[in-house]
């Protein structure tokens, strides 16, 4: 029963849109064409997208296309244009099917009307309330929405270009919403951004709203959601990048209190810096202002772990050998900010997500190894001794994931001649290097590698009193210096010949009866510890 009613409305429906659809094909005067407009305008006036879909198929969008393409080129009255407009608006209340069956046979004719019919109401050739303006480019809004023309939209000579003016031009704040609507859609087609980023305007349009202080934080939100998806086509990114007014409006974007404006204004950053050319450009601009920004937010009280993860993501891909340096140099440890290497450790000692931790001693562990790059250079020596004390503050956590990095890390640091006097006076971490000898969770990987730290270490002389005033690190080496591994048992006896070449270490090693015992013991089996206890044996 109830398919029968819905069948006799149905052809209800067909025999009313075809009446008014006849109407207005045989309108003869100007008045007849107004009547039947706003006949057709009255009957379309409803929310039903099954009825619109019946409109639609009886010829609606056709007709009506038409009829307002004969009043724009016979400069017909303003009352038909926008009645015409009107209800075009109202029968696009369709389905996504019949919408994409309405472009397919008037969609790009229909778009070049409706761009003379925007322009001359930016003009002022058609005034009225601006019922106009907004019916015309809320239909660009409709078909722009459908993924399937998205490009060939985009492509059409002047909508672009338009909806630029509009946005730029017009006062009407629901004509200028309509219009960024219409741009953030074409935007999330991933080819579309080229012909964004072509189009004269449009990126000096989108800085000036970014930068502007009148203008509304929505609009700005959305000005950071294009910037997003125009990053995320990696054509484009070098070209966004190489422009300072984007990357200033990216960075008074990210600065903003709304968080989902913040997320993707480092949204867009993140996908800028997956283009390593534009790693220099990222980690400089503003004299370092930017990079700051985005260390800042790693730490910023309120913010989403989202955001976190984002700005990290960032980080970790504009920090490279050629940029380690400069990132250090640009974000220090200051009386009133962490810094960058501070503020990375924070996340990797207190922060509860995994994910997070990983991805700040990722970067941590990247910047130990690039120790050697000339850009390092530019790094201060309160930098890297921030560092260490970093790595040895997350080795302190014990967590078996980060062993393994941070003693490669640990020991990258070490072949650097310059750092090995800083990291033994760092405190703890002759300790934590020790303590792994005796840590059932640890690999032999992570043995050797302490094993070649001290012996870095040890090589120094300056180091060696620091060594030597250690309990729990001579007690690791009376320990190895029995081992069955012929590797550790070479650095500990390298460790304990260093030892016994300075006279302030002899006196410590020599007053150390478990150490003594073991390299008496060891001098049984090799002519080199012979030497050494001979020349410790003075001191006892």
């Amino acid at each position: 029963m109830v398919s029968v009613k819905r069948h006799e409305q149905k052809s209800q429906n067909v025999v009313s849109s075809k009446y008014h659809l006849s109407m207005i094909k045989n309108a003869a005067t100007k008045a007849d064409t107004l009547t039947a407009l706003k006949l057709a305008k009255s009957t379309f006036n409803h929310n039903n997208k099954e009825k619109h879909d019946v409109e639609i198929n009886a010829g609606a969008a056709t007709a009506l296309y038409k009829l307002l393409s004969i009043t724009i080129h016979m400069n017909g009255a303003v009352n038909n244009v926008a009645t015409a407009c009107s209800a075009l608006e109202l029968v696009l209340g369709c389905s996504t099917e019949s919408k994409l069956d309405t472009y397919e046979i008037i969609g790009e004719r229909l778009l070049s009307l409706l761009v003379i019919v925007i322009q001359r109401c930016l003009q002022g050739m058609l005034k009225n309330n601006g019922s106009i303006l907004v019916d015309a480019i809320r239909i660009i809004r409709y078909f722009s929405q459908l993924e399937e023309v998205k490009i060939s939209i985009a492509k059409q000579r002047d909508v672009l270009p338009t909806l630029v003016d509009i946005i730029d031009k017009c006062e009407r704040y629901d004509a200028r919403v309509e219009a960024m609507h219409a741009i953030i859609s074409l935007s999330f087609e991933l080819k579309n951004a080229i012909y964004m980023c072509n189009c004269e305007g449009f990126l000096k349009l989108f800085t000036k709203i970014s930068l502007d202080f009148e203008e509304s934080p929505q609009m700005k939100q959305w000005v950071a959601v294009t910037f997003w998806n125009l990053g995320c086509e990696p054509v484009c990114r070098e070209g966004l990048c190489s422009r300072v007014d984007v990357l200033d409006a990216i960075k008074h974007l990210m600065r903003f209190k709304n968080s989902k404006t913040k997320e993707y204004a480092i949204s867009a950053l993140r996908q800028l810096s997956l283009e390593t050319s534009n790693r220099i450009r990222l980690v400089e601009h503003s004299d370092g202002l930017l990079f700051r920004q985005i260390v800042d937010i790693v730490t910023e009280e309120r913010v989403a772990d989202t955001i976190v993860l984002k700005a990290l993501e960032t980080l970790n891909n504009i920090i490279a050998s050629e940029t380690g340096g400069i990132a250090c140099a640009n974000s220090p440890l200051s009386e009133n900010n962490p810094g960058l290497i501070v503020t990375l450790t924070s996340v990797v000692t207190d922060n509860n997500v995994p994910k997070l931790r990983m991805i700040a001693l990722s970067i941590l562990i990247k910047l130990c190894h690039n120790l050697k790059n000339q850009a390092m250079l530019k790094v201060g020596d309160t930098e890297l001794v921030a560092l260490v004390a970093c790595l040895v503050t997350i080795a302190k956590t014990n967590r078996n994931e980060y062993r393994s990095n941070v003693f490669m890390a640990l020991k990258t640091l070490s072949e650097e001649k310059s750092m090995r006097q800083p990291m033994a006076e760092c405190p703890g971490l002759l300790d934590v290097v020790s303590w792994t000898f005796n840590s059932d969770s640890a690999n032999r990987n992570d043995i050797i590698d302490a094993m070649i730290i001290l012996s870095h270490l040890a090589e120094e002389e300056e180091n060696r009193i620091s060594l030597a005033s250690n309990d729990i690190f001579l007690r690791v080496l009376a320990n190895l210096l029995s081992s069955h591994d012929a590797i550790l048992k070479q650095h500990a006896e390298d460790i304990v010949l260093c030892l016994a070449l300075t006279p302030a270490s002899q006196h410590l090693v020599a007053r150390n009866k478990f150490l003594l015992s073991a390299i008496l013991q060891s001098s049984k089996e090799t002519d080199k510890m012979t030497t050494a206890f001979k020349t410790l044996s003075q001191f006892m």
